[in-house]
């Protein structure tokens, strides 16, 4: 990781809050169950996926949102058919 990617880096830690938020409002838009313990395991697979684009060098929020709804969008959808329903879907961004 480059030293402006920083941990401690103000900027990055806002991206990634910026990210989180933004991104956490379409999920829990598109969630049909929410039941806690799955809304806990969403929030916790939110933020491994932001750390995870950010390690590899992912610093913009809207970029960040993008891909972490692609990837969760996905993986959430194979999780809740063996769990019941709710579909999480994301926006399309022009």
């Amino acid at each position: 990781m480059a030293s402006r990617n920083s941990w401690s880096d103000p900027i990055l830690l806002s991206a990634i809050e910026q990210a989180f938020d933004a991104t956490w409002l379409v999920l829990r838009a598109h969630e049909t169950c929410p039941d806690k313990a799955q809304i806990a395991e969403l929030s916790m697979a939110l933020s491994h996926k932001l750390v995870e684009l950010a390690s590899n060098g992912v610093t913009e929020p809207e970029q960040l949102r993008r891909l972490a709804l692609e990837s969760l969008s996905g993986s959430h959808r194979a999780q809740v058919s063996k769990k019941g329903p709710g579909v999480v879907q994301s926006e399309e961004t022009p």
